[in-house]
């Protein structure tokens, strides 16, 4: 395949919607009407060869990372509800906070709804709002370090394997 994707981060997303998108031999008649709106990757391709091309994705990225950073990628592109737990255990290690303060602020870095709000864990805690929210701070900026990391290393396979451009 020739490189198709700007940037890691494209491919990366484009898979992801790709093997959480249902392949249907049929379209609907809301399918058919609708407009296309945006930039299609892989147009050329049918609808099993995309989701084949999504495996090859992954799997050039997964061979690359460490299994903190696969999973810190998907989580960042699915959502918290799978693998923020994990991560959460992970940051929650990293900065001596509470496993369930990290696991809430993972969902709202993975753009999930939080639990609690910053006033529901300042009270838990006894602190102030400025305090919750400078550990807040503290944990996502090192899930920010993380994904960085990933993306780098995801960057380097996608060129290597020619999914992304150099």
């Amino acid at each position: 395949m020739e490189a198709d994707f700007p940037s890691a981060h494209e491919a990366i997303s484009w898979a992801m919607r790709r093997l959480r998108t249902p392949v249907k031999s049929n379209p609907s008649i809301y399918q058919m009407g609708r407009k296309s709106i945006g930039f299609s990757y892989c147009e050329e391709l049918g609808p099993w060869d995309k989701v084949a091309e999504a495996v090859f994705i992954l799997k050039a990225v997964g061979k690359v990372l460490t299994p903190l950073e696969r999973t810190v990628l998907q989580t960042y592109f699915t959502g918290g509800i799978e693998q923020g737990e994990q991560v959460a255990r992970w940051v929650s290690r990293e900065i001596n906070r509470d496993r369930w303060f990290c696991l809430d602020i993972v969902r709202t870095w993975a753009m999930e709804r939080p639990r609690h709000s910053t006033q529901w864990w300042a009270k838990k805690y006894g602190v102030g709002t400025s305090t919750v929210s400078r550990w807040r701070e503290e944990v996502v900026k090192r899930l920010d370090i993380a994904l960085q990391s990933a993306m780098t290393g995801a960057q380097q396979a996608l060129q290597e394997s020619g999914h992304v451009r150099h």
